[in-house]
């Protein structure tokens, strides 16, 4: 089964960053950071109310 990318975000200098999960080491290739977090969704949930 092929591996999927996942899309991180570099906390230095938000530069967005796709890497393997089972990738050794990751590092930011605009600045040299590994500090990453995953970004968060940008639609929003909508609940019905009781």
């Amino acid at each position: 089964m092929a591996q999927k990318s996942v899309e991180y975000k570099c906390v230095v200098c938000g530069s967005f960053e796709s890497f393997h999960p089972e990738a050794p080491s990751m590092h930011c290739k605009k600045c040299g950071a590994r500090i990453f977090v995953k970004p968060r969704r940008t639609s929003h949930k909508e609940l019905d109310a009781i």
